[in-house]
């Protein structure tokens, strides 16, 4: 399984175009089903639209609010329902996104050789909580994509791009086991901070260096197994990253109910808080003393 992703401002296009119903390259009937609506009543990619577009107003800041990512697997591939459900929400999960804080639309395509699905996440989440972020995808989703595949028994795919550097197999072994390590320990609820997970991490044999900025606040982090350095980002935790997931709530280390429960039909798995935001109340403009 690969990911791809971009992002932009658009939810209703983007919608469209999942939903197979873009003008000009309109899909058959049954060709893009709706896989999932979470924290939305799933309608017409417009209502959807709609929606996401009054969540994602209560961020200034982010410009481009809508992510857009395909999860493809290799043609040939059977692969069920019930485990592009389930992909689906633990990618949401693994990228930062997890479906009980952000809205997520996913769709199915049915119209090549290989099995993908289409995964809208609204950015800016339900919570008023900070963005999902955009940067060091290149690094992230490859692991998240390797353990999504790991942990639902599906072949991965190569990858591409990789440099010969990258390909030296002691240098890609220290990066999956770091990789595991961290994912593992920072999907405990119960976690601490730098210094707890320096001292899990001391435990697998893995030495962590943070870099911190004149106010203390960390910026940058490394790591060493068997002599072999391995940077943060490329096992999808910079900095920034790193110090996020030390703080946020923690991910869940297994698959909800939701998608052990996946339909077999093409009925849509509807997760958490369908509801529609109301509309803000105008202040009545006060008249003309008389």
């Amino acid at each position: 399984m690969i990911a791809k992703t971009t992002t932009g401002n658009d939810f209703e296009g983007a919608l469209t175009y999942g939903a197979g119903q873009r003008q000009g390259r309109g899909k058959e009937p049954g060709e893009a089903p709706l896989l999932v609506v979470a924290n939305l009543i799933p309608g017409t990619p417009r209502e959807m639209a709609q929606d996401m577009r009054a969540v994602a107003a209560q961020s200034k800041k982010i410009q481009k609010p809508v992510w857009h990512t395909v999860l493809s697997w290799k043609a040939g591939e059977v692969v069920s329902q019930a485990q592009k459900v389930a992909a689906a929400q633990r990618y949401c999960e693994l990228i930062g996104a997890p479906i009980d804080r952000h809205q997520v639309v996913v769709y199915e395509h049915r119209d090549k050789k290989h099995a993908h699905v289409h995964i809208y996440l609204n950015r800016v989440p339900i919570d008023g909580g900070p963005a999902l972020r955009t940067d060091n995808n290149f690094y992230r989703q490859p692991a998240i994509t390797r353990q999504i595949s790991q942990e639902l028994g599906m072949d991965p795919i190569p990858e591409r791009r990789r440099s010969l550097r990258a390909l030296d197999p002691t240098k890609e072994a220290a990066r999956e086991q770091v990789s595991r390590a961290l994912q593992h320990l920072l999907a405990q609820a119960d976690r601490g901070g730098e210094e707890w997970l320096a001292l899990q991490l001391q435990k697998e044999l893995i030495g962590v260096r943070y870099t911190h900025d004149k106010g203390g606040i960390l910026r940058g982090v490394s790591f060493e197994l068997n002599g072999v350095a391995v940077r943060g980002q490329e096992v999808g935790y910079k900095g920034a990253q790193l110090r996020e997931a030390l703080a946020a709530p923690g991910l869940q280390a297994a698959l909800g109910p939701e998608v052990a429960r996946a339909p077999a039909t093409d009925t849509p798995a509807v997760l958490p808080k369908p509801s529609r935001p109301e509309p803000t109340k105008r202040p009545r403009r006060k008249g003309p003393a008389r």
